[in-house]
C-alpha cells in the first residue's frame, strides 16, 4: 500500500514539474515575441520619423520653387527682360493662326 502511494505521489510530482516546465518555456516565448514586437515597433517608428522629415523637406522645396517660379514668370521681369533683349509687342498681322 505504502508503494502505490509513493508512486502515486511520484507521478504527481512529476505531472507538476512538467506542467510547470512547460509554462515556462510558454513564458519565455511570449516575452521573446513582446521584445520581438517592441523592436518591430520601434523600428517603424524610426523609418516613420525619417519619411516625415522627408516629406517636410520636400515640402518646404516645393514651396520655394513654387515661389522662384513665379518670380521668374513674373510680369515685370519678363518685361525688363524683353527690353533688355530689344523685343516688342507684336504688331497686327504679324501673328498668324494655323488651322488645324
Amino acid at each position: 500500500m505504502n508503494a502505490n502511494a509513493n508512486a502515486s505521489r511520484k507521478n504527481r510530482s512529476t505531472g507538476w514539474y512538467w506542467a510547470t516546465a512547460l509554462l515556462g518555456v510558454c513564458g519565455l516565448v511570449l516575452g521573446l515575441a513582446v521584445v520581438w514586437v517592441n523592436i518591430e515597433r520601434l523600428d517603424l517608428a524610426y523609418e516613420l520619423k525619417q519619411l516625415q522629415t522627408e516629406l517636410e523637406q520636400k515640402n518646404n522645396l516645393q514651396a520655394k520653387l513654387e515661389v522662384e517660379r513665379m518670380n521668374l514668370l513674373s510680369s515685370s521681369r519678363l518685361r525688363a527682360l524683353a527690353e533688355e533683349n530689344e523685343l516688342h509687342q507684336a504688331e497686327p498681322g504679324q501673328i498668324r493662326i494655323l488651322s488645324p
